[in-house]
C-alpha cells in the first residue's frame, strides 16, 4: 500500500519575505531545508533573548493588547487588555495590572513569571 502526502493549501512558491528583511536573509531561508528552518527559528529566539532588554520580550499573547510596561532590570508591571472569550463583543476587557518578574529555571533558561494584582483603577 502507498501513502501519498497532501499538502492543503501549498502554493508553488514559498511565501515572500516580510519587507524589512534584508534579501541575503531572505534567500538563505527560502532554500534552506525544514531541519534547518527549525534550527534558525531556535538561533533566532536565542539571539533575540540575547540582545533585547527584557521589557522588549515581553510580548502579548494573541487577542491581547500591551497597554504600559514599567520597571527595570527582572521586574516590571505591566497593563494589558485581553480577551474573556471568542464570542464577547466587548474583548479585550481591562487594562488590568500585572507584576512580571524574569526568573531563571533549574535548567538555567529564564522565562517570565506573570502575578495577577487586579483591575487597573486610574487614580486621577
Amino acid at each position: 500500500m502507498e501513502y501519498v502526502m497532501v499538502c492543503m493549501g501549498k502554493e508553488n512558491s514559498p511565501p515572500a519575505p516580510p519587507v524589512d528583511l534584508p534579501d541575503d536573509i531572505g534567500s538563505v531561508l527560502q532554500d534552506a531545508t525544514v531541519h534547518d528552518l527549525r534550527e534558525s527559528l531556535i538561533y533566532a529566539q536565542e539571539l533575540l533573548q540575547y540582545n533585547h532588554e527584557p521589557t522588549e520580550q515581553i510580548e502579548p499573547l494573541p487577542g491581547e493588547e500591551i497597554v504600559e510596561i514599567k520597571g527595570e532590570g527582572k521586574r516590571f508591571t505591566v497593563l494589558k487588555r485581553q480577551p474573556c472569550a471568542d464570542s464577547c463583543p466587548n474583548c479585550p476587557h481591562g487594562p488590568y495590572v500585572y507584576e512580571v518578574t524574569q526568573e531563571k529555571r533549574l535548567n538555567g533558561d529564564t522565562h517570565f513569571h506573570w502575578a495577577f494584582i487586579g483591575p487597573y483603577v486610574d487614580e486621577e
